[in-house]
């Protein structure tokens, strides 16, 4: 083993530690892993950023362009609106036909938007059929998981990989190569949710609550000043009407430069005491209308906004690959960024209690922000940084930018499948062409790819680079051959689908693939088996990530929506996962032959 193998594997152990636990943004992971192979001298400063310019990287970026056409034009709105009708004729046929518009939808677009679309058309439908949400927000994140393996450009994963054989000279994946095997995982993850799924997810009454009132629950923290006149002054904590009321919980209490952590209930109130309170968003409500009690960020920055002004609260949650993510909350301008004001703050594992300006922000937790009702729309055309989970879909409707932004994407899938142009090119061109209609903007253009995607496949691709210009991938495939080689080349693949599947739920599906991707190429020229089934085996297993809810982005927006926790989504994910391993493992030995 030379030196360079090793500096290699320390890199690549490193990045999947990085990645797994989230203890530096995965950007900035990606852009050590390039510094650390050009340093190190494995990787020419030319070779460490070829990623750049990789074609899959470019697809990636316009693909987001491409879906944010169709959901500016507003061409899922009828689609959304008919489902609606459907779930108020009938709860069964709702659910299979959302399974089905969802998994199609998400074939061809992006399906973080499709998903971001359907959450409010479901909670809506939901709560007039007196339905339990939670029965049908998972259902909806896998079916759009589901509908991503059915296509090349059902989701980047795919893109990625069928870039890496290319240029191994193993020819691109085929528009709907992938279509036979995705089929079956759509059809089997359909019938696997109505028969057992739904059964395993957990039931709360619809009934005729207020939509806050039923899906936001969770208590959050934030500051209260007492001004002049408030009746709480001169007050102990346990007779003060502020606590006697509403039933706040106060955990600390500034007073000047002192604080008072845990007051006791004896301990009396004065003027100008800053009292960090707990509770939950109908009380938080409640405390702007109180007379003489002014609600602070927990910043401590002062509102600059009109008092008469009317403020709207909005609960929204950090996405995975967030720009947000691993940012401190005291880092970051809400009222610059968002146009916004921050209130509150729930932890992904339940409520955070620690020093809250020294939070990093992670996918999955949760933000209470509020805003001017003017300014409002800020927060929705701040898409990838946060998803809103409690507002009305404000997308505008024009038939004839629908009807162009859909014949723009179908053109562009045509033409690449038909070998037209490549798709790298009939991608960039679609993007252009929309920009050129003003469906997009520019400036909506560059707002709607993720950068944060885009550094880490950059990344991962040198990755990927170093481990077959040194060897490392020929060592590790020749490891994995000693360990299981004697048992074949279907066993080694079925091996490969489950290590894939293990990756993806803690770590991306994109690191997971390109870290795997020279691995299984040179596994299968050492067992002289074509490499494109073990490929395959790699890219469905990154592509359906079911056991967690910050394994996919969809899933982490279902899961503050309908307020699920770990253990539900593997209670229901780990069963699909368990199944789609047995049906890979079985078909694509004879889908596509070793």
């Amino acid at each position: 083993m030379t030196i360079t193998i090793i500096i290699t594997l320390i890199i690549l152990l490193g990045a999947v530690v990085l990645f797994a636990t989230e203890l530096l943004p995965v950007d900035v992971t990606a852009m050590l892993i390039i510094s650390g192979l050009v340093l190190s001298g494995i990787l020419t400063p030319q070779e460490g950023i070829a990623g750049f310019s990789n074609t899959a990287v470019a697809t990636v970026a316009a693909m987001f362009v491409l879906s944010a056409g169709i959901e500016r034009s507003g061409a899922l709105n009828p689609v959304t609106l008919f489902l609606e009708k459907l779930f108020r004729r009938n709860y069964w046929l709702g659910i299979i036909s959302m399974l089905v518009f969802v998994a199609f939808l998400s074939a061809f677009i992006n399906n973080t938007p499709v998903v971001a679309l359907f959450i409010p058309v479901v909670l809506s439908c939901a709560r007039s059929i007196r339905a339990s949400p939670e029965k049908l927000l998972i259902p909806l994140s896998f079916a759009s998981i589901f509908g991503g393996t059915c296509t090349l450009i059902g989701t980047s994963t795919n893109i990625l990989v069928s870039d890496y054989a290319e240029a191994n000279g193993l020819g691109a994946f085929g528009m709907f190569e992938m279509t036979k095997l995705g089929l079956v995982f759509l059809v089997a993850g359909i019938i696997y949710l109505l028969v057992i799924g739904l059964r395993l997810l957990p039931e709360r009454p619809g009934g005729s609550a207020h939509y806050e009132d039923k899906y936001h629950l969770s208590d959050y923290i934030t500051n209260v000043v007492l001004l002049k006149g408030a009746a709480s002054i001169g007050k102990s904590i346990r007779t003060a009407p502020l606590v006697a009321d509403l039933a706040l919980e106060i955990i600390q209490i500034k007073r000047g430069n002192r604080r008072f952590f845990s007051p006791p209930e004896n301990f009396t109130l004065e003027e100008g005491d800053t009292l960090k309170v707990m509770g939950n968003l109908d009380k938080i409500r409640k405390l702007k209308r109180r007379k003489s009690v002014a609600v602070r960020p927990l910043l401590d920055r002062e509102l600059s906004v009109d008092p008469n002004s009317e403020l709207v609260l909005h609960e929204v949650v950090v996405l995975p690959n967030s720009e947000l993510s691993g940012v401190k909350l005291n880092d970051i301008d809400f009222e610059a960024r968002f146009g916004a004001y921050f209130l509150g703050v729930r932890g992904r594992k339940g409520l955070i209690t620690k020093q809250i300006s020294h939070w990093k922000l992670a996918a999955g937790d949760c933000l209470l922000l509020t805003s001017p009702r003017d300014k409002s729309e800020i927060m929705h055309k701040n898409f990838p940084d946060l998803f809103v989970i409690n507002h009305s879909d404000q997308t505008r409707f024009s038939s004839k930018e629908a009807l162009l932004a859909s014949g723009t994407v179908i053109a562009v899938m045509l033409t690449a499948t038909l070998n037209i142009l490549p798709i790298v090119t009939a991608s960039l061109l679609g993007c252009l062409l929309l920009i050129m209609l003003r469906i997009v903007s520019p400036e909506d253009a560059y707002k709607s790819i993720s950068w944060k995607v885009i550094l880490l496949l950059a990344g991962s691709l040198s990755l990927g680079a170093a481990l077959e210009k040194t060897g490392a991938a020929q060592l590790l495939a020749d490891q994995i051959i000693n360990l299981g080689g004697a048992f074949g080349p279907v066993v080694v693949l079925s091996a490969l689908y489950l290590i894939a599947t293990l990756l993806t739920s803690v770590m991306s599906n994109n690191a997971t693939v390109v870290v795997l991707a020279p691995i299984v190429i040179s596994l299968a020229n050492s067992m002289q088996a074509s490499p494109k089934p073990f490929l395959m085996a790699i890219t469905f297993a990154a592509s359906a990530s079911f056991m967690t809810p910050i394994g996919y982005q969809t899933n982490t927006m279902v899961y503050a929506a309908g307020n699920y926790s770990f253990r539900d989504f593997f209670r229901v994910g780990a069963p699909l996962n368990l199944l789609f391993w047995l049906l890979a493992s079985l078909l694509i030995p004879v889908l596509f032959p070793l």
